[in-house]
């Protein structure tokens, strides 16, 4: 019994790159790719499965 009543899921995304470019910064995350919808559907599927309510 867990006293989690919701995960939301929030994935890596690139929104924040220009941001870094523009300050003349390197952005360290280049090889990071944001996940795809069938890699959250798997990662929710893990909470669901453990029946704790999960979205993304």
């Amino acid at each position: 019994m867990t006293n989690v009543e919701k995960v939301e899921l929030l994935p890596y995304h690139e929104l924040g790159k220009h941001k870094w470019e523009a300050m003349g910064e390197e952005y360290e995350l280049n090889q990071i790719s944001p996940p795809s919808a069938d890699i959250m559907e798997q990662i929710k599927k893990v909470f669901i499965d453990m029946g704790i309510n999960a979205i993304y």
